[in-house]
Formats: C-alpha cells, sequence, structure tokens
C-alpha cells in the first residue's frame, strides 16, 4: 500500500463492508479468512510458521509470534502493523501486498473486536490436547474383584481383555517394599516379624500409617522434591564456591513433607513466601528454592549475562516442575509443540525478572538465602539474546491456560503461584499426582514428567491420572493422604514377578503387577548403613562429605570444615553435601541428580563401575565390615549367622540353596586359614553385592 492510496482505506471499508459487518460469525468465514487463507497461512500456517508466528488457529494468532500480539482485539497489533507498514523489511505479504479493500476488511474485524467463531477456531492439536483439558472428576467404573477406586480404574481395563492380574505379594515382599518407598530404609528384622505375626484385618494398614508417621518419610519424600528443586550446595562453573546455608532449605522441604504441609502452601511459599503478608523467616526459606540457580562468580564474567541465565533458568524450572511445560522451548522462539509464544515466554520471564537475590541474617554467620521483589523493565529477547531486547512485556501466563488474576495493576510472583494451584488450572495436579505415582510404581502414569506437551507421552491411564489429581485436591493437597490412597490399593500390593507368557503388555502399562526396579543412589548406601548398624540416626543441620577416593577431595573442597570425621559420615544419603562440579562418586556411579537442572525422573543405568563400587568404595568397605561383625557376634553357629545375615540384608531367611552356597564359601575361606572376622566380611561383602539387596521388588 503506498501513501497515496491510503487516504481510500475507509472508502473500501464501506464498499466492502456494511455496519457491523465485521463482528458477524459468517462474515469471518466469508470475507476474513480467505484472506488470511491467500496470503498467510504459505508462511503462517500449520506446515510453517515463520517468526513464531500461526494465523490459521484462533488461539496462536491472538498470542502472536516471537514479538507481540498478532491480532489485538480492538487494537492495532502486529498484523495491521505489518499489512500497513511503509518499510518494505517489514511490510506482510513480503513483496505482494494486501489490496485496498482486504486491508479495510481486516481494519474493520480488528475493530470489531476480531470475532473467530469456535467452529472455525482451527483444529490445531493443543486445542483438544489431553493435558490442557479442564480438570474433570471421571466416573469411576464398575470391575469386578476391585475394592478401591484406583483398582476399579486399573481392573476395568484388565477385565476388557488385558492380562490376568498378578496376585499379591507375599507378606515379606511387602513390608518391605512398604519400607523402601515410604522411608528408605530396610525394614529390621524385628520390624518383619511384628508384621508376620500380626494377623489383624489392618495390619497392612497400620504398617502403612506408622511409616507415614516416621520423620524419615520427610528424608525420602523430600529428597524426591529437592531433585525437582535442583537442590545443590555450591554455585557450579568454574569456581563453584560453596554455598555454606543451603541446608537451610533442605531441612525446611524435609520438615514440611513431615509435617504434610498442603501442595498448594507448599508451591505457593516456594514461589512467593517473601512475599505473604508478615513472611516468617521459615516461608522466606521456602523462597529459597529459586535461589538453586547456578551462578559464575568468576571476575571475568558477564554479570547481566549469568544473572539472565539464572532467570531463565527460574522460568523453565517453574514450568517443568509444575506444569510439566518444555518452556524452556520458547527462550528463542515460539514453542515448536505447544501453543507457547516466544512473547509468552518473556511474560513468564517477567515474574521472575522482578526479583532479586537476597539474605536475612541469622545469628553468627548464617543467613538464609532468599529473593525480594524489585521494579525492573522486561523485554523480549530477540531470538534469546538479552543483549538484543525487543518489546517490553508485563508479568502474564499463556493465553491457552486460564486467565491470570492479579491482585494488583501488575502480577507478581504470588500471583503466578496462586494461579498454579487455583482449582480451574488443568496441568498443576495432574503433575503432582503423577509424580507421586512414579515413586510408586518406578514409572508414572504419564512416562515422561518433565513434558506433559503435544510431544510427551499420553498417559496410560488417562481417566485414572484426572481421578488422583482430582482425589489430591479434594484430599486438600495432602501428599501423605495421595500416597496413603495409592498404597491401599490392590494394584501396589501385587507381585511383581512376570507371568510366564509376557507377549501381552510386555511394558506392563496396563498395570496387571507391580514393577521391579533398583532403588537410587542415596538408598543403596542408606541401606548398607542401615544393615551395618551404622547408620546414624541425626536429622537435619550442615551436610556432610563421607570419605571420597583417596587425592580426589583435596583437589577441589579447600575448606576443612566440610571434611567432616566421626560418627556425621553415616548420616543418611539425603544429607551429603552436593558439590555440582564434583558430585560424590558413590552418588554419581548410581544415577544421582546433580544438582544442575532438575531432575523429574533418575536414570537406572547398569553399569560394571556400580558393582566395583560396592566392592571397594570405602562407604561399601566400611559397611560390610561392621557387618561382618554384627554377623559373627550375632548367632550361635554359622546357619544362624546366615540367616540373621539374609534378614538383615533381604528381609528374609535364605533358601536352601543360597545357605548351602554360603556354607561352602565359609568353609573354604576358613580352609585357607582365614579369621573369623575376614570370613564374615566376606559373606557380607558378598549379600551386599547381590542385585536384590539394591532392588525394590
Amino acid at each position: 500500500m503506498t501513501e497515496r492510496t491510503r487516504p481510500f482505506v475507509a472508502i473500501g471499508l464501506a464498499l466492502v463492508l456494511p455496519c457491523g459487518a465485521g463482528a458477524a460469525d459468517g462474515d469471518f468465514a466469508r470475507d476474513v479468512r480467505p484472506i488470511l487463507q491467500k496470503n498467510c497461512f504459505r508462511c503462517h500456517g500449520e506446515k510453517k510458521q515463520e517468526g513464531g508466528l500461526r494465523l490459521d488457529v484462533r488461539r496462536r494468532a491472538f498470542a502472536g509470534g516471537d514479538t507481540a500480539p498478532a491480532v489485538a482485539p480492538g487494537k492495532d497489533g502486529e498484523l495491521l502493523k505489518r499489512i500497513t507498514a511503509r518499510d518494505e523489511k517489514l511490510a506482510m505479504p513480503p513483496g505482494d501486498p494486501l489490496s485496498d479493500a482486504d486491508v479495510a476488511t481486516l481494519k474493520a474485524w480488528v475493530a470489531q473486536g476480531a470475532p473467530w467463531p469456535d467452529a472455525l477456531a482451527g483444529k490445531e492439536p493443543a486445542a483438544d490436547h489431553w493435558a490442557f483439558r479442564p480438570l474433570k472428576r471421571p466416573p469411576v467404573p464398575a470391575a469386578r474383584g476391585a475394592t478401591t477406586d484406583v483398582d476399579r480404574f486399573v481392573l476395568a481395563k484388565l477385565n476388557a481383555g488385558g492380562p490376568s492380574p498378578a496376585p499379591a505379594a507375599d507378606k515379606r515382599t511387602l513390608v518391605r517394599r512398604l519400607h523402601l518407598d515410604l522411608v528408605g530404609l530396610p525394614p529390621t528384622p524385628e520390624e518383619v516379624k511384628r508384621f508376620l505375626d500380626d494377623n489383624s484385618a489392618d495390619a497392612y494398614e497400620k504398617l502403612v500409617d506408622r511409616l507415614l508417621a516416621s520423620p524419615h518419610f520427610g528424608e525420602r519424600w523430600g529428597r524426591h522434591w529437592l531433585d525437582l528443586a535442583r537442590f545443590a550446595e555450591s554455585d557450579g562453573y568454574e569456581n563453584d564456591r560453596i554455598r555454606p546455608d543451603a541446608w537451610r532449605f533442605r531441612d525446611w522441604v524435609i520438615a514440611a513433607v513431615n509435617s504434610d504441609v498442603p501442595f498448594d502452601r507448599f508451591t505457593i511459599e516456594q514461589l512467593a513466601g517473601d512475599l505473604l503478608p508478615g513472611a516468617t523467616n521459615e516461608q522466606k526459606v521456602a523462597a529459597g528454592f529459586h535461589r538453586h540457580t547456578l551462578w559464575n562468580s568468576a571476575a571475568s564474567a558477564d554479570k547481566e549475562e549469568f544473572r539472565t541465565f539464572a532467570i531463565k533458568d527460574r522460568t523453565d524450572t517453574t514450568g517443568l516442575v509444575w506444569m510439566g511445560l518444555t518452556v524452556g522451548c520458547a527462550q528463542c522462539h515460539s514453542h515448536k509443540y505447544d501453543p507457547l509464544a516466544h512473547r509468552e515466554y518473556y511474560q513468564l520471564y517477567a515474574f521472575f525478572n522482578r526479583t532479586d537475590n537476597a539474605e536475612v541474617k541469622l545469628e553468627g554467620k548464617s543467613a538464609i538465602a532468599t529473593l525480594k521483589a524489585v521494579e525492573r523493565e522486561t523485554r523480549v529477547h530477540i531470538r534469546g539474546n538479552f543483549l538484543q531486547p525487543g518489546p517490553v512485556v508485563k508479568p502474564g501466563t499463556p493465553a491457552f491456560l486460564p486467565p491470570l488474576k492479579p491482585r494488583g495493576d501488575v502480577a507478581d510472583r504470588l500471583d503466578l503461584a496462586r494461579w498454579l494451584v487455583a482449582p480451574a488450572h488443568p496441568l498443576t495436579a495432574r503433575v503432582a499426582a503423577n509424580h507421586v505415582w512414579q515413586h510408586l510404581f518406578g514409572v508414572g502414569l504419564v512416562p515422561t514428567p518433565e513434558n506433559f506437551g503435544l510431544n510427551g507421552t499420553r498417559p496410560r491411564h488417562p481417566e485414572l491420572l484426572d481421578w488422583l489429581a482430582t482425589e489430591f485436591v479434594r484430599l486438600k493437597w495432602s501428599r501423605k493422604a495421595l500416597v496413603r490412597t495409592i498404597v491401599l490399593s490392590a494394584t501396589y500390593r501385587r507381585s511383581s514377578r512376570r507371568p510366564p507368557d509376557t507377549t501381552t503388555d510386555p511394558n506392563n502399562e496396563l498395570l496387571s503387577r507391580q514393577n521391579r526396579y533398583r532403588v537410587e543412589a542415596e538408598i543403596v548406601r542408606d541401606a548398607a548403613l542401615a544393615a551395618s548398624g551404622l547408620l546414624s540416626t541425626k536429622t537435619g543441620g550442615p551436610s556432610i562429605v563421607p570419605p571420597f577416593p583417596e587425592g580426589l577431595l583435596e583437589q577441589k573442597f579447600t575448606n576443612e570444615a566440610l571434611k567432616l570425621p566421626g560418627p556425621d559420615r553415616h548420616r543418611r544419603g539425603v544429607y551429603i553435601h552436593v558439590q555440582r562440579t564434583l558430585p560424590h562418586p558413590t552418588l554419581a556411579t548410581f544415577d544421582g541428580a546433580d544438582g544442575n537442572a532438575p531432575c523429574p525422573r533418575r536414570d537406572r543405568s547398569i553399569t560394571p563401575l556400580q558393582a566395583l563400587t560396592l566392592l571397594n568404595d570405602p562407604v561399601y568397605v566400611e559397611c560390610a565390615r561392621a557387618l561382618g561383625d554384627r554377623v559373627r557376634k550375632a548367632g550361635e553357629n554359622d546357619e544362624s549367622r546366615l540367616r540373621f545375615a539374609f534378614e538383615l540384608c533381604l528381609g528374609r531367611p535364605p533358601t536352601d540353596r543360597e545357605r548351602t552356597v554360603l556354607a561352602a564359601l565359609v568353609q573354604r575361606q576358613r580352609k585357607l586359614g582365614a579369621t573369623d572376622d575376614a570370613v564374615w566380611f566376606g559373606v557380607a561383602r558378598t549379600l551386599l553385592n547381590l542385585e536384590e539387596f539394591t532392588t525394590r521388588e
């Protein structure tokens, strides 16, 4: 369009549309969409989205592309600016401007509020994506043989042609499974005997309730959350300076899980505890969730560059942990799969860009690492580059999710946190319920907990997931109540043994049995310490550093206070110091989280190094010696000692074959002149290296 023809736009408007015609649904289909289809869809349609802009779908058109909203009802959005631009580099369509009549049609349509009828909204995949639909409580199906609602959902599918459900696991398996899942420690022989001897109808329920009330529950389930929080006690990067008070956040998490802080409050305090009226020190500690970003303290580092990296980490982590979305994919351009525009990413970024790090001094030299609100302008980063600022944006949430209702003119982190746990939000409860299921079955109902978007894996039992999510809310967001609901089900209590015919449902997607898997790195170590009798009962406080391979520790740690001697080195794995550039080798070998990024699911590798670690690492050598000594002193003869050793390590007596093999080992070692200490040390090393010892059945 030229300057000379521009005055005739009004004439074109009058000729093309009668008064008010732009607001009619039929006129959108007859007059507006054909213009977009002819001139725009080839570059901004289903197959191609230049600049992150898609115009064939209402939701994406209103969200816009990399810089600003394309269609702003009643306003001059990017669409109108481009079709009337004088600059050939900005004008759209390139090289072939719209006619005056088409421009007039589009301007009139926008002025009338850009009506876009539902029937013509476009069939983009996200429009009906299961995770973005409103969360509604599904009806519970009828299923023969089911006693709980969880079982009714599972059995309904199994009865409809799936494999036959496995029988219930035996009591020894159940008591060990529950202990490992709920408190992360193997049951003692006394605890096993107590459960076996309890023949009351509610024996299982009593065991569940006792474990949920244990202070070790918070240590076990708090570690799950610390994985998501990318908890670490050093800055990362080359300097990797130690953060001496980071443990306070870890202790807050453990205490909050033990006291069953409702998940909605748990969320609000971590994202915005510092903004709550009359915020307590504990709430300020909770707000340290987002202090676990990496920080480059090198003198040569560009402070603004690494500040923006930290803000993006906070944005990405919030999206992943609470919504199960890969929002970080929209840092440089609009998301390729999910309906998240580049501009919308920076609206989320703006919540955390209006935040600075803060310290609250306590007695002595200790401090609380928390956040504080500041005034700071946020601009889109063109192509993700902070050196190329684009349009100014205010804090906001994606258009495809329920609207945010801020308390004031500009939304803040407290508004964001409350929006995440609002009843209308479709993602938060689903994601949280899936995390709980994952930790009780080894894999979530959605196997990709980090991605509930269009490119993630669909849920194996969508109705069950939605029921669990709504049940979580009905239970007032009680983590313990949701865990209890699941572990009381027959589905959880089933045997993990594979049926002879595995051609039907080989991956157990229909949940005909339990899953069998190796426990996490910390639990491997905790179990060895517990069986050996070395495990410390101390909870909370500064972290500990267990023995490192000779020479390795001295290369990195110069702070002597971290080299704690004595019984502290035998504390649970959740209390081990997390150094980002030098994770403890014992934990790293068994796929422990390193704190560099959120870890929604850990790998479970099988490597020769793991066997070598269990044989030679200082911690496991010490455990084997203590276990051997404990076994040697406990029995009057070899048979009673072997039985006691199995009870300590595996929660069961040895089979006849196992007893025969180990008795032969004992006799052979004695014939070679080994002392009793050496003999039982060898037996202990053997048991600690059994696959069954590190496996949750």
